[in-house]
């Protein structure tokens, strides 16, 4: 994380966040099934049928969709945190991608047997938005002064 934590202009322990979200998803999405270990790819098509946001019942009980999301707040927050410079705003946009090359590497990597899911796309990006604005509001209350009134 120093390395990171340099080119980000931030604390090593939001760089290791960083690094730390990014590899929770890497490793909840693009490891393979245990129907994949037993020879089962997936078919190679992508599952259109979800296109938005998904119900708020979905949400609000432990569903692939809540899952999806929660996934992606700790990525989000540590984002949020880094302080308004150049690499920020590349570190977010690489955050942002990540949804979409997950996706297109559980299309075409068929010997994982996930399934690209459109829904996913969307769940991972509100994921990024709920954790995003939590860390952009603590950035932005550290950064207030101290209350001088005595």
């Amino acid at each position: 994380s120093p390395a990171v934590s340099g080119w980000l202009g931030t604390r090593r322990a939001v760089a290791a966040m960083i690094l730390l979200g990014f590899g929770v998803v890497v490793s909840a999405t693009l490891v393979p099934t245990p129907a994949a270990l037993d020879g089962f790819a997936s078919d190679g098509v992508c599952d259109l049928s979800r296109l938005g946001l998904a119900p708020i019942d979905d949400l609000r009980r432990v569903t692939d969709a809540s899952l999806n999301v929660v996934l992606f707040v700790p990525l989000g927050f540590a984002v949020g945190l880094l302080p308004r410079t150049r690499s920020a705003v590349l570190a977010a946009l690489a955050a942002i991608s990540l949804t979409f090359i997950v996706e297109t590497l559980q299309l075409v990597l068929t010997p994982l047997g996930r399934g690209c899911q459109t829904a996913d796309i969307f769940d991972n990006l509100l994921g990024l938005a709920i954790g995003a604005t939590i860390g952009m509001a603590v950035h932005a209350a550290r950064a207030w002064p101290a209350d001088t009134h005595e």
